[in-house]
């Protein structure tokens, strides 16, 4: 399983040898039940009311209330994207926008000493699937593989768009409505999100200073486990507001690999 997640060539074979890896296609919104949330149409299924009890229970008000914005903001920026919302179960992309920032848990039950927080969560999540398929509240053979794989993979990837942006359209689209919650349709990478329907979410879920405390969380990994910022965008953060972050990284960075390789 630890090979699944870091996405090996051995682990991809490995994959192939059970049935329920093959890819499922995605399941349309009309299909299963759905709930009205600050006027958008989401799956309401027990998974997703699990997921949403998980997230509350490992955030504060700051952080559960981005992950629903960035869930609503993907969900409303796929549905005007036909092409968008034929290739991406709501159902798996809920779960994934919903957890995406589990590495943030604000009871510490989820954080790692040694991995960046977006693996944190990613793990966290696929932890969670297993649980809900073992509790009952999911079924097995609708959560194989292939379904978690794209749920830890739009985690781990969604604070990097210069990668995820040209993944799976659900890693894709997970990352946009993350990222359309810092500056609304200004940073809606698709240009569907309208700034009526940004402050309709807001004030269903108000923001509780977004970006002062993602500062603080940045900084409070530079200071924690340093290791998992220099290679990301972390490390401005450690590199402007945190003592000795830069005297420390030396030796650690990406430069410091390359200049250092060994001779012909």
């Amino acid at each position: 399983m630890q090979l699944l997640k870091y996405g090996t060539i051995a682990a991809f074979v490995a994959i192939l040898a059970f049935t329920d890896a093959r890819p499922q296609p995605p399941i349309a919104i009309s299909k299963i039940p759905t709930t009205i949330i600050a006027g958008v149409a989401v799956p309401n299924t027990p998974i997703v009311r699990a997921a949403q009890t998980y997230a509350r229970a490992h955030s504060d008000d700051m952080t559960y209330n981005h992950v629903m914005r960035s869930w609503l903001f993907g969900t409303i920026i796929i549905n005007k994207n036909a092409t968008q919302r034929s290739a991406i179960d709501p159902e798996t992309h809920a779960v994934a926008a919903i957890l995406h920032d589990l590495g943030w848990d604000n009871t510490s039950e989820l954080i790692s000493p040694d991995k960046r927080f977006e693996v944190d969560g990613a793990i966290a999540a696929w932890n969670f699937i297993e649980a809900a398929v073992s509790n009952g509240t999911a079924e097995k053979g609708e959560w194989g593989q292939h379904r978690k794989q794209q749920v830890w993979d739009s985690i781990a990837l969604h604070t990097t768009p210069s990668i995820s942006r040209y993944s799976q359209p659900i890693v894709a689209m997970t990352g946009n409505g993350i990222f359309s919650d810092f500056g609304g349709p200004n940073t809606d990478m698709t240009g569907l999100l309208t700034w009526d329907e940004y402050y309709r979410v807001k004030e269903a879920f108000p923001r509780h200073d977004l970006g002062p405390s993602v500062s603080k969380i940045a900084c409070g990994f530079a200071k924690t486990k340093p290791s998992t910022t220099y290679d990301n965008w972390m490390q401005p953060f450690g590199d402007r507001y945190v003592e000795n972050y830069t005297q420390e990284a030396k030796g650690k960075l990406g430069i410091d690999m390359v200049e250092g390789a060994l001779p012909n």
